[in-house]
């Protein structure tokens, strides 16, 4: 077999075992940054150390647990392996995989959590990065979530005798709405769901995340937003939720497409606060993936609003609103001392009794204006920013689908935005940027898609 092909897989190089070292004798073999690192680690295990310089006896070794050696000297370690050998103890050469009897890994610690990483000496770089991506993705706060759990262990015994009850119980609080609130930083709220669980095991009670899908690409999720998605039962999505990220999702976790597109709705707000409601009392984990950030143009409040008032548990997770999804693809900041002193984020929609916006109010900001789902509006917008005293001259940068693989940019000015966009037959999700600063905004060098006007 060629050195560059994998080795067959199914066969385990070395046996996974976590080995207790509270106030057992190790032996370190060695100085520098390699040995005090290695005292550092054994010291937090609870290790008896015996520092030795030189090549040890087997008699020196004689009743240790382990023995590690950091040096670079192979003659000074080999000698090493041999004595530890002769003393019947398991031993351990710093980066010479060739020499070692068990290998330390790579770890991950949260609280009572110890993750390890081995590859059996074979790529130790490689496992440091698997950890660093694994570190990513595991909240610190799990090691208090299992230190709560483990204070709670003789209670939950106590008042759950029924081993069905108290399974369902330590799943709820690994993977359920006591777990999801603590983890969301809600202690109170966990520690209430907790002992309702304790207080009707049999009565198991449901969550809704309201989740900021952000602009389109899934490089931009939050670490928390893609940890819900990979653990919800439900997926409640609006209709422009690319598929690149609803399949981040469980695989058998049920999808529900409950969004909105230019007017043709598949569920009234009335009707989604229902089926929130209804998954949630069901004891189903819930994510409500909207677009961007909740909170922004989202309806987020009146979904939160309706659960609260009805007592059923929610967190929400930010995400990147498209304003700032689309700033970063062209290039440019949306504020600039001396020239945009402020960003005013506006919905393209007229307000729900029919009324305009105030124009004159959004021209005199002073800054950039952020016009969501502007496209159907552009040339009611372009006309009434412009009756509203901005030059008909001002910059105007339209995105379509921003962030995603079909993104286009549009440059134009309000004189000219209506008809650039009508002859590009945009018909996608599309943010307007309005403002003098933008005139120094620039195309990402691989978009090939920008029309100049």
């Amino acid at each position: 077999m060629s050195a560059c092909q994998p080795s067959p897989e199914g066969r385990l190089s070395h046996f996974p075992i976590f080995v207790s070292l509270t106030g057992q004798p190790v032996v370190l073999i060695g100085a520098g940054p390699a040995a005090e690192a290695k005292a550092t680690l054994l010291s937090r295990a609870g290790a008896v150390l015996r520092r030795l310089a030189g090549v040890p006896t087997p008699a020196d070794l004689a009743g240790a647990r382990l023995v590690i050696a950091a040096s670079d000297d192979r003659t000074l370690l080999e000698q090493s392996r041999a004595a530890a050998v002769a003393a019947g103890v398991l031993f351990n050469a710093v980066d010479q995989s060739d020499l070692c009897d068990f290998q330390v890994p790579s770890m991950i610690e949260r609280g009572p959590i110890t993750i390890a990483i081995g590859t059996g000496g074979a790529a130790p770089t490689l496992a440091r990065t698997l950890r660093a991506r694994i570190e990513a993705v595991i909240p610190a706060a799990y090691g208090a979530l299992a230190s709560w759990s483990q204070r709670l262990r003789a209670e939950v015994r106590r008042r759950l005798p029924v081993e069905a009850d108290r399974r369902r119980f330590w799943q709820a609080m690994a993977t359920g709405t006591p777990a999801a609130l603590f983890l969301a930083g809600e202690r109170d709220a966990a520690a209430a769901a907790a002992e309702r669980l304790l207080a009707e095991p049999a009565t198991g009670e449901g969550i809704v995340h309201l989740v900021g899908a952000g602009p389109g690409d899934p490089e931009l999720l939050t670490r928390r937003a893609a940890r819900l998605l990979a653990e919800a039962d439900v997926i409640v999505h609006d209709a422009l939720v690319p598929a690149a990220i609803l399949d981040l999702a469980r695989r058998d976790a049920e999808r529900i497409d409950v969004g909105k597109r230019c007017g043709a709705h598949s569920a009234s707000q009335d009707q989604i606060n229902q089926i929130l409601l209804q998954l949630a009392r069901a004891g189903r984990t819930v994510v409500r993936l909207k677009g961007g950030d909740p909170f922004v143009f989202g309806r987020g409040g009146e979904e939160i609003a309706s659960l609260t008032a009805h007592g059923v548990a929610s967190s929400v997770v930010p995400g990147i609103t498209a304003a700032l999804g689309a700033a970063a693809r062209i290039g440019q900041s949306l504020t600039e001392r001396g020239r945009s002193t402020a960003l005013t984020l506006v919905t393209g929609h007229l307000q729900s009794d029919g009324a305009e916006p105030d124009w004159a109010a959004l021209a005199a900001t002073g800054g950039t204006l952020a016009i969501y789902m502007g496209r159907t509006t552009a040339r009611r917008t372009a006309a009434g920013l412009v009756a509203g005293g901005l030059p008909r001259t001002t910059p105007v940068i339209a995105i379509e689908n921003a962030t995603t693989p079909q993104e286009r940019i549009v440059r134009a000015s309000l004189a000219t935005i209506a008809n650039v966009l009508d002859a590009g037959t945009f018909d996608g999700p599309t943010l307007l940027l309005v403002g003098a600063v933008l005139g120094d905004a620039r195309a990402p060098v691989h978009q090939k898609d920008t029309i100049a006007a």
